[in-house]
């Protein structure tokens, strides 16, 4: 009778030895479970690191190029502003123009000579060329109405 009084209670306290034994076996290879994931992923965030690291060096090696492509512009933009400046003076003068209305006025006076000979393509050239003359002589005397004053006649000292 004793055994059956106490059957129930050890069967009871293997239960839940078994039950213990059991948990912390289950929490055991669920730690180990999560160890290992945890290893993988530490593993992964390695490799991204170095991923990282190289795309960061491949990022510097391109912005150091592209970062000399831009000076070496700057430096051509640099040369062509200095070659546009160079040419902002005016590259005739009222002198020039002068010289321009004398000379249309010599063709005209050739081609009325023409036209008294009566050589008429001679006469007919010398009248294209006076009106290749003025034109040109209008252009330049528009080109030094429009510049300042200080221009215009800085080339006239050259």
């Amino acid at each position: 009778m004793v055994t059956l009084i106490i059957l129930p209670f050890l069967i009871a306290k293997t239960r839940r030895l078994a039950y213990a034994r059991g948990f912390s076996e289950g929490k055991a290879f669920h730690d180990q479970t999560l160890r290992l994931q945890l290893k993988e992923a530490e593993q992964a965030l390695d490799r991204l690191r170095v991923e990282l690291q190289r795309t960061e060096q491949t990022r510097d090696v391109q912005l150091a190029a592209r970062q000399s492509n831009i000076d070496a512009l700057k430096g051509c933009i640099s040369e062509l502003e200095a070659r546009i400046m160079s040419y902002t003076g005016m590259p005739v003068t009222k002198t020039d123009y002068e010289k321009l209305v004398s000379a249309s006025s010599t063709m005209r006076l050739a081609q009325r000579t023409f036209k008294a000979l009566k050589t008429e393509a001679e006469a007919a050239r010398a009248g294209t060329q006076v009106d290749v003359i003025d034109e040109l002589a209008r252009r330049i005397h528009s080109q030094l109405r429009n510049t300042p004053a200080s221009v215009a006649n800085a080339g006239s000292a050259a």
